[in-house]
């Protein structure tokens, strides 16, 4: 696994970009690829940051992978625990539709896992890439 630690703010996402983008080249991983990555991520930072209460400087991003597969792993340190895996699968009839980016999620990826430990959020995504 390849590993790197962000600062935990939003104007992350564009050094996050580069950073997978040269992940993907580097294994060998078509670049159409990279759109879908992004997105994943870039939705569960931003649900990071939004919905986990503390929070340290940083956040940390862990990429694993060749050609046909990839792990996604974000960990979050010092917050207290918020399950995106628990978030509401389909819309609510009639009201505010929370969740879509979850959803998406879900929709795009073939695994999410989340895990907690002492103030440690991690949430893990797989997604098989077709080569």
């Amino acid at each position: 696994m390849v590993e790197r630690r962000f600062p935990r703010e939003l104007g992350s996402l564009e050094p996050i970009s580069v950073f997978v983008a040269a992940y993907l080249r580097s294994r060998g991983i078509d670049p159409e690829h990279a759109y879908t990555v992004d997105l994943l991520i870039e939705e569960l930072f931003t649900n990071q940051l939004k919905h986990a209460k503390g929070g340290g400087p940083e956040v940390s991003l862990g990429l694993a992978g060749e050609e046909t597969d990839l792990a996604i792993t974000l960990r979050d340190f010092n917050v207290e625990s918020f399950d995106p895996t628990s978030a509401p699968r389909e819309a609510a009839p009639g009201g505010e539709d929370r969740g879509l980016g979850l959803r998406l999620v879900r929709h795009l990826s073939d695994s999410m896992r989340y895990e907690y430990k002492e103030r440690s959020a991690v949430i893990t995504v797989t997604k098989k890439l077709t080569p």
